[in-house]
């Protein structure tokens, strides 16, 4: 009797030297964006399937395979029933709570997001999501703290903060003030 295939998404074929890497990366963008939607629909063997397309066939795509082998591993761990973050490494612990945090699951995500920092402390990422995050749930100190730390960490950070909507209930604070236009204070 033959045993059952996994029915797998095609990978694509490398394009010989001088052929047309923008269609090819496009490509990959597309099969990114089905691996996220499937992960939001918490479709785990759909997601592995999408992002181990990425990573079979889009060696060239670097930055993009090695987002798409994190999430491989979120995707698996799911199906393997532990939800994900039982031995879930910082940057997927940060990943995860980006996604507990869009989907408004505040409390889970600050879990994530400070297992994630409790590995890695100077993660400025990290640091910056939990700020918006606590300024979403209301916890104003906490939120104005990690912003602070993300902003110290990466001076970016004040950019990005000055438009965040997330950063709504603390953007009258003298410290959100200080913290995000320095120079006017």
């Amino acid at each position: 009797m033959k045993k059952p295939t996994k029915k797998m998404a095609k990978a694509p074929v490398a394009p010989a030297p001088g052929g047309n890497t923008w269609n090819i990366q496009e490509k990959a963008l597309k099969e990114i964006e089905r691996g996220m939607n499937a992960l939001h629909k918490q479709n785990w063997s759909e997601a592995v399937t999408h992002f181990q397309t990425i990573v079979d066939g889009y060696p060239q795509e670097k930055e993009l395979q090695d987002r798409a082998q994190m999430y491989v591993r979120v995707a698996k761990s799911h199906l393997e029933g532990d939800g994900g973050t039982s031995r879930a490494k910082p940057e997927e612990l940060f990943y995860l709570g980006v996604m507990k945090a869009n989907e408004a699951d505040y409390d889970q995500a600050v879990e994530l997001l400070d297992r994630a920092l409790q590995h890695n402390p100077k993660d400025e990422r990290s640091h910056y999501v939990m700020a918006a995050t606590r300024a979403l749930k209301g916890e104003r100190e906490v939120a104005l703290k990690h912003l602070q730390e993300a902003i110290t960490l990466n001076a970016q950070n004040r950019f990005y903060a000055m438009n965040d909507p997330d950063f709504e209930s603390i953007r009258d604070e003298e410290t959100f003030e200080n913290l995000v236009y320095p120079e006017e204070a």
